[in-house]
């Protein structure tokens, strides 16, 4: 049996799948291991929510000295090494952030 691997673009990315992605990265900036059974575990009691808790925008901003604006009815996360845009600001950032350090094609695990 083969697998074949899922191919997408970051920047099309939103919810649960923007939010794996996101925890991914957690992992590789922790040094920590990855589970896709810890990651659903999580997800289902509330955490692991990257793109819509608020509280983490804050941080993100700081960290990958990003800039976020209002254009065109849609936000714009941008900083110079790229830009990525999302119906909330906090998408839009997660968004770049995967953009910047991993491509369009996000973390292949």
């Amino acid at each position: 049996m083969t697998t074949t691997a899922r191919v997408y673009n970051v920047s099309h990315l939103s919810g649960k799948a923007l939010d794996y992605q996101m925890y991914l990265h957690a992992c590789k900036v922790l040094q920590q291991a990855h589970s896709k059974n810890e990651f659903e575990a999580g997800y289902e009691k509330g955490q692991f929510h990257f793109s819509t808790d608020k509280s983490l925008l804050v941080d993100l901003l700081e960290t990958y000295q990003v800039n976020v604006q209002f254009l065109a009815g849609e936000w714009l996360a941008s900083n110079t090494q790229g830009s990525a845009y999302s119906t909330s600001p906090l998408e839009a950032v997660c968004r770049l952030i995967l953009l910047i350090k991993y491509g369009a094609l996000g973390i292949q695990e």
